[in-house]
């Protein structure tokens, strides 16, 4: 079997993602969510290289092989703006690891650009504080949707991906002194140590007397959506959403509800608190890095006269001391 067509290298790529070391830290090994992604692609350049007739070595990868793979992405694919992006940032970067692994791969992959939707164009979806009480109020729900309503709560109180939320435990929570409680976990993509508090009286009473039970981030999903049905959340508004029937994710109006997914609750909750609570507050505990990062995602721009007037502020206690 050839070792340097796109395919294997990817393969490659994959088998040794536990060795790889991740952008920006120390840590060693890719996420589980970050294999899948490139599992992916895997499937997706498979499929491309069906498409174009032939499989693809690295030495090829010029710039009519690149353009094509875009345009089979945008016009046949459909993928939205954001998963075109990530295709690509990926490709390039089994380009690269190839290279270094001294296989020839043609110079022309460093001029592969990423690209994300512009902020002004995307649709963020989130639950304002009254939709929240309207979770709460449900009564009579099932089991299974009453156990899901509690991790969404939770989700929506400490701001958590999915991934970190439901691997939560009893023992992940211990007594504060004002009478709330601390949660401490380690998020598995910043690698982070973060406790945050709790002190909504629904959430503190159901983790000390009925702690969710386990459930899986594909059924929590499909459940929270029907969970918000039942709490009126259903007010039509513009968003994305995969189709059942061409699996593209397809831009109209929808019930919010329907819109709803797990990544609502972080997102929410920086959404609610931004203004409220200091930013770099907010920032540790949802495990951004950067301001600027943090605002793209809740969809906020840096206010740049709140930054002049800390410094005029300054500028005038300066003046009044030196008097």
């Amino acid at each position: 079997m050839k070792t340097n067509n796109v395919s294997y290298q990817i393969e490659y790529f994959i088998k040794n993602s536990s060795y790889k070391k991740v952008k920006g830290s120390n840590n060693i090994g890719l996420s589980e969510n970050s294999v899948r992604s490139y599992r992916s692609l895997y499937r997706i350049w498979q499929d491309f290289e069906l498409c174009n007739g032939d499989t693809i070595e690295m030495s090829e990868m010029n710039k009519d092989i690149i353009y094509k793979f875009i345009y089979w992405i945008v016009n046949v694919r459909k993928y939205s703006v954001n998963y075109q992006g990530q295709l690509l940032k990926q490709l390039k970067s089994i380009c690269k690891e190839a290279e270094k692994g001294g296989e020839d791969v043609n110079a022309y992959y460093n001029y592969i650009e990423s690209y994300k939707q512009r902020n002004s164009d995307r649709i963020l979806i989130t639950l304002n504080s009254v939709e929240i009480d309207q979770l709460k109020k449900i009564k009579e729900l099932s089991f299974e949707l009453e156990n899901v309503r509690k991790w969404f709560l939770l989700g929506l109180n400490i701001g958590q991906r999915i991934s970190d939320l439901l691997k939560l435990k009893p023992n992940n929570f211990r007594k504060a002194p004002n009478g709330g409680k601390y949660v401490n976990l380690i998020q598995q993509k910043t690698n982070k140590l973060v406790t945050i508090g709790i002190i909504d009286p629904l959430i503190l009473s159901f983790i000390d007397n009925e702690f969710p039970m386990r459930i899986h981030a594909t059924e929590f999903n499909k459940k929270i959506k029907e969970l918000c049905r039942l709490a009126g959340i259903d007010q039509v508004i513009k968003g994305n959403k995969m189709s059942s029937v061409t699996k593209r994710v397809a831009f109209g109006m929808y019930p919010k509800y329907e819109l709803i997914t797990s990544h609502t609750m972080r997102r929410s909750f920086a959404t609610n608190y931004f203004g409220k609570i200091e930013t770099p507050i907010l920032m540790e505990i949802t495990g951004h890095s950067r301001e600027s990062t943090f605002l793209s995602y809740i969809g906020e721009n840096p206010n740049k006269d709140a930054v002049a007037d800390v410094f005029m502020e300054r500028l005038r206690r300066l003046g009044n001391e030196s008097r």
